[in-house]
């Protein structure tokens, strides 16, 4: 019985022991270029800062590949935003916030008639509505929901040790399945499983995330396309250190303008200004704190006295808020 239990489960875990283990794929310009979620196929999948959208860089601040798992695919648009799937969650990119949530895996899984199929195959407890909540509030609501993470303090301490935990996991959405192996507890945009025995991939006790990712996969709801494996990109140039550098962005009244090396000045592109770099170089910005990176070509000149490097707002935007301003960088030369 255990040992049925176990192959079920399984599949509902990623296993950051193997990852350990696995070839360590390749960092690429802005982002890191990764095989493991490709289920055998050539190829993989890019989690970058491309676009002005830094996934990658929410991606390795929510905890990357030992949190979130592998991605499992590439960028697609989902109701009007851009989403990515990791093997346990999909991260939808907030431009009014500038980071990520999770995507609303289970709500999605029960809209479309999945509750069965979910307990049947993946032992994930069926979502439960309470007639008691009728007529109440939201934060009534939440508040009697919370009562269920009274139950295991572990999986308590979990849910709320993310900032903001209502928008990033949701409510929970389910009661407690208790199995040989594991608690269970479904909320909104993900399930919590504590494990109760030494496993391969867990120790007793230990809270994880079910691959809500791979389980969303598995439904076939999404169709096949955003699946479709990337061909391996090429790998990040090595680059030169040029220490540190103030910079800044354009004013938008530099649109439509021609910059010095003859292109059409674009706001949503990934160009600079500097004087301090010849016409062509490519350089990678990395914020002080190491978090966020892009890379951007010089192909203008600013005024003879500008020392900084003037960014384009997407430029910008993928190293810091707009509102900074003006803010200190790493650079380093792509050769």
């Amino acid at each position: 019985m255990v040992a049925a239990l176990a192959a079920a489960l399984i599949t509902l875990v990623a296993v950051p022991a193997e990852a350990a283990d696995a070839p360590a794929d390749y960092a690429v310009d802005n982002g890191h270029f990764y095989t493991e979620g490709s289920g055998g196929a050539r190829g993989g999948f890019s989690v970058t800062d491309d676009g002005g959208i830094p996934m990658w860089s929410e991606y390795s601040r929510l905890g990357g590949v030992d949190t979130l798992g592998y991605p499992i695919s590439g960028r697609f648009v989902l109701g009007g935003q851009v989403v990515q799937l990791m093997q346990k969650v999909g991260v939808v990119w907030r431009p009014e916030t500038r980071q990520v949530q999770f995507l609303n895996v289970f709500s999605m899984l029960h809209d479309a008639g999945k509750d069965g199929w979910l307990m049947s195959t993946k032992d994930i407890p069926q979502q439960v509505s309470s007639p008691d909540e009728s007529g109440k509030n939201w934060d009534q609501i939440a508040q009697k929901r919370y009562q269920l993470l009274d139950v295991h303090q572990a999986v308590k301490a979990a849910y709320f040790g993310i900032f903001d935990p209502v928008n990033m996991y949701g409510l929970p959405s389910s009661s407690w399945l208790e199995q040989p192996l594991a608690s269970v507890l479904r909320f909104e945009k993900v399930t919590f499983q504590q494990w109760k025995q030494l496993l391969p991939w867990a120790s007793p006790g230990q809270v994880q995330l079910a691959n809500g990712g791979d389980i969303l996969k598995d439904s076939g709801l999404l169709g096949p396309l955003p699946f479709a494996t990337q061909s391996p990109p090429q790998p990040a140039p090595q680059t030169v250190s040029a220490g540190f550098a103030t910079i800044s962005f354009y004013a938008d009244s530099f649109v439509g303008r021609y910059t010095s090396a003859g292109q059409l000045f674009n706001q949503d592109a990934l160009t600079c200004a500097t004087n301090a770099f010849a016409l062509g170089t490519k350089l990678r910005l990395t914020s002080t704190d190491g978090k966020h990176s892009v890379v951007v070509l010089n192909n203008d000149r600013p005024a003879s006295w500008n020392a900084r490097i003037d960014l384009t707002k997407a430029a910008f935007g993928a190293l810091y808020p707009i509102s900074t301003g003006v803010a200190r960088v790493r650079v380093e030369v792509l050769k």
